[in-house]
């Protein structure tokens, strides 16, 4: 039994949109003709894909388990779309890559001024996130590949796993905190204030449990979490606040001298960074040649 591409599509956009009006409106049907689709495609399945309720429509269990496969079937459908264009001289290509925060600040944008001037056409998506929502990015094939903080523990067989360099993560405060007129700090000074981190899934965390750890200490329970760069130098900023991360994130209010580095050296590591792919698949060429200039960058880095 094979599935309508047209009836996967109008599946997608009720799940993004929550509702049958606005994804008729993005699919520029009429709403009749989407409830129509919608009803065919849970008759040829024989379950209920959505639960209606005064606030829109949520996906049931069918639903979910419906989502990977036409999230996935739309992504290769783009893909052979984009190569028969390559083909046919009509494109330069589209590359689809997930990349940590760090990694958007930093290798991302040298690496994609040095592949516009190879190939000035390509054009480059580009999702930011946390490394586990990443790699599962990848896995799902939303992404060509990904750039992301590689645990020491790293062992996820379902992808290729390429290394790209280290970068420097550390314990950072304010220009005016306390800390920095203190002599002799030592990591149990650090206890005594309150933590902002990035949320769970992030590497940095790792280090920031191996800091405390290795001096006999508990971590502290962070005060706050969150996956917003912005958000964790904002609230650094404004008052006796630390946090722990990769230090090119800050660099813009390092340089300012609003934001340091503490001077403890047990606060400061470097973190691996790596390329993940999937083990099956041919690249596309402008893939292939932002993916080669990520490379050198990283390598020129070291």
């Amino acid at each position: 039994m094979g599935l309508n591409h047209r009836e996967l599509a109008v599946f997608l956009g009720i799940l993004r949109h929550g509702s049958i009006n606005s994804a008729a409106q993005t699919l520029g049907m009429t709403q009749p003709a989407l409830s129509r689709s919608l009803k065919r495609l849970e008759a040829r399945l024989g379950v209920p894909l959505f639960v209606r309720h005064s606030q829109g429509m949520e996906p049931t269990r069918f639903g979910e388990v419906l989502r990977a496969y036409a999230e996935q079937h739309e992504f290769e459908t783009e893909r052979v779309v984009e190569e028969i264009r390559l083909l046919a001289g009509a494109a330069t290509g589209l590359v689809r890559i997930g990349v940590v925060p760090s990694a958007a600040a930093s290798l991302l944008p040298r690496a994609l001024g040095r592949a516009l001037a190879v190939s000035p056409g390509i054009q480059v998506r580009v999702v930011e996130g946390l490394g586990e929502q990443m790699i599962a990015s990848v896995t799902r094939g939303e992404v060509d590949f990904a750039v992301v903080g590689q645990p020491a523990d790293f062992a996820d067989t379902s992808v290729l796993v390429t290394p790209l360099g280290e970068e420097e993560v550390c314990a950072a405060a304010r220009s005016g905190h306390p800390l920095f007129a203190r002599s002799g700090l030592t990591v149990a000074d650090l206890a005594a204030y309150p933590w902002i981190l990035p949320e769970k899934g992030n590497v940095n965390r790792h280090g920031y449990r191996a800091m405390f750890q290795s001096a006999g200490l508990e971590p502290p329970k962070e005060t706050m979490a969150s996956n917003s760069a912005q958000a964790l130098k904002a609230v650094v900023l404004s008052g006796d606040y630390l946090t722990m991360l990769t230090r090119s994130l800050f660099a813009m209010e390092e340089a300012q001298g609003l934001i340091r580095p503490l001077p403890l050296e047990a606060a400061r590591w470097r973190r691996r960074l790596a390329i993940v792919r999937r083990p099956s698949g041919q690249m596309l060429p402008a893939t292939r040649l932002l993916l080669r200039e990520l490379i050198a960058d990283a390598e020129l880095s070291t």
